[in-house]
């Protein structure tokens, strides 16, 4: 087996770790700065999780868990990220959050 450099590379337990912490950190902060613009409850949080979760699996695929060599995925990463963090936030917020079945 070789050493090759993969897109999505193994993530560790600190990373996981991390992860949560920023996705909290997001889920409770971000909100309350959105509703002060005026935007539904929904809204605000759908953002707050994209946002936050994208932030997080960005510095974890790039920084945290990454190695030596894998700079040629940098772009693809974030690109993965910024898909990931948002598609999960929508499913979690619109689908299993009871906003699309009402």
């Amino acid at each position: 087996m070789t050493n090759e450099p993969k897109l999505i590379p193994k993530i560790s337990y600190k990373g996981v770790f991390i992860f949560l912490i920023i996705l909290f950190a997001g889920v409770y902060l971000i909100p309350i700065l959105l509703n002060f613009l005026g935007l539904p409850k929904s809204v605000s949080y759908f953002l707050a999780a994209g946002i936050s979760s994208s932030i997080a699996l960005i510095l974890i695929l790039t920084k945290i868990d990454a190695k030596k060599g894998d700079e040629v995925y940098f772009k693809k990463r974030i690109i993965i990220s910024i898909i990931v963090g948002f598609t999960t936030s929508a499913l979690m917020t619109f689908v299993f959050g009871g906003d699309v079945i009402d």
